[in-house]
């Protein structure tokens, strides 16, 4: 059954990603071009990201370096300063704010685009993708209604966390365990006073603890990961300087080179991390396929917590929590969970060194391991895509593979006519794919090229002027 409902262009995931997308090609397209954006959320824009309420939710990255546009850095600042007058550029404001700024800048730059062109809003989940007779490529959605587009672009964001490869005695089927902290209501159940163990110690983990703090929430705490790694805290004034790196091949050399550049640091090695910014894509696809699972198995512990690093104030929430013993780290690894009762569980782990395992008692399991490294499992479109040979997995199994400019390889390494994957799914590409200044970036590109796909015009070769505020 052919679908009445066609686009020129079907951006599937309305947040951040598919949001600057969207806004990119409200920007970048002179002639006549249907745009559609689909969200299975009942908000364009935020996103899981910028979505939440709670106001302990700070950005991870300072005001002045969130801009959608990097041709305008201070865009966001600027927006900022009317909602806040005060801003600096070197604050950490609160993150529903983002979310609230993505969905300005797309309602301004629906306002603003050419003539004939346009976008829509809609709202469903994406199931299945298929091609059609004569070209372009059919979606099907949840409730069972059809969309079709000549190209189609996957911004779907992450998927859900695993559950983890331990036997877990029926507890990841009970409501003493939340599999992700994200989903609505997760902490609804968990009484001030309840211990709770929370597995990982990433971001994920500091904004389930911000949360439950915001909740009142005195019972003990306990987060867990392998390495029992925090991450580390910005610091105002570093400056970030691009390193000396003469393209390691290996990554002992290219450990040996940053620990070279951080001794030559004046400030501190933050300033050289995030100099690493604009090289890191090139230094990642200088890598062999083994080195960048060597890199995977034994620095990406310590790469995350350099690189997604968390705000003074939040960092200082954290310490406060472990002086008044509500929040304690273990370096540990789960070894299984035994439910004992409706209330209680009983988490075997072993800590890091230790020949022996220990157990923690507690009343509530929250998973904050980060995404799914399987994509078929994590989303229902990913899998039917992947069975149906239009798109495979990167060598490392960490997102889609693609080629240099977003288009998706299929079962066969053949390079898509008109389909195309942004944000986490170039994550095996690209490595960092994650960050605003990222997606912005992959978003103005391949904005371009279906631009000249679409309304091809001489000399069309960077983005539209920037937006206004309003």
């Amino acid at each position: 059954m052919r679908s009445e409902r066609r686009w020129d262009v079907l951006v599937v995931g309305g947040g951040a990603s598919g949001t600057l997308l969207a806004v990119q090609l409200l920007k970048s397209a002179s002639g006549p071009l249907r745009v559609a954006l689909l969200e299975r959320s009942s908000r364009t824009g935020p996103g899981l990201a910028y979505s939440t309420r709670a106001s302990s939710h700070l950005l991870n990255v300072p005001a002045g370096k969130m801009s959608a546009f990097a041709e305008d850095p201070e865009h966001f600042l600027r927006w900022m300063r009317r909602v806040a007058p005060d801003t600096a550029a070197c604050d950490f404001v609160q993150r529903r704010r983002y979310g609230q700024y993505l969905e300005a800048v797309l309602r301004t730059a629906r306002r603003h685009a050419a003539p004939g062109v346009s976008l829509e809003l809609l709202k469903g989940e994406a199931v299945s993708l298929s091609r059609v007779e004569g070209g372009g490529f059919q979606v099907e959605l949840a409730e069972g209604s059809r969309l079709e587009a000549l190209r189609v672009v996957l911004a779907v964001g992450n998927a859900q966390p695993a559950d983890l490869p331990v036997e877990d005695g029926g507890l990841f089927s009970s409501p003493r365990y939340i599999r992700s902290p994200w989903a609505p209501g997760a902490l609804d159940g968990i009484q001030p006073h309840h211990p709770v163990l929370l597995v990982g110690t990433g971001l994920t983990m500091v904004d389930t603890v911000l949360s439950l703090a915001e909740r009142h929430h005195e019972g003990r705490i306990h987060a867990l990961s392998r390495h029992g790694l925090l991450p580390q805290v910005h610091r105002p004034g570093a400056v970030a300087g691009v390193p000396d790196f003469s393209a390691p091949r290996h990554v002992r050399s290219l450990l040996r080179t940053l620990r070279r550049e951080v001794a030559r640091a004046p400030e501190d090695w933050r300033g050289v991390v995030d100099g690493l910014r604009p090289v890191t894509a090139s230094l990642w696809r200088d890598l062999s396929p083994e080195e960048r699972r060597r890199f995977l198995r034994h620095l990406r512990a310590f790469w995350d917590v350099h690189r997604h690093r968390m705000a003074p104030a939040v960092n200082e929430t954290l310490r406060q929590l472990q002086r008044t013993g509500v929040l304690r780290i273990h370096a540990a690894r789960v070894r299984g969970f035994r439910p004992l009762d409706e209330h209680w569980v009983d988490a075997r782990v072993r800590p890091r060194g230790a020949a022996h395992e220990t157990s923690l008692r507690v009343q509530h399991v929250i998973n904050c391991t980060g995404p799914d490294a399987s994509l078929g499992r994590g989303h229902p479109l990913l899998r039917t895509m992947l069975g149906s040979g239009l798109a495979r997995m990167d060598a490392l199994g960490l997102g889609l593979a693609t080629d240099g400019e977003g288009a998706l390889l299929d079962a066969r390494g053949r390079v898509s006519d008109g389909l195309f994957a942004l944000g986490p799914l170039r994550r095996g590409e690209l490595w960092e794919s994650t960050a605003v200044p990222e997606l912005r970036a992959q978003a103005a590109s391949l904005s371009l090229r279906l631009a000249r796909e679409f309304t091809p015009r001489p000399g069309l070769s960077a983005p539209a002027a920037t937006l206004p505020l309003s």
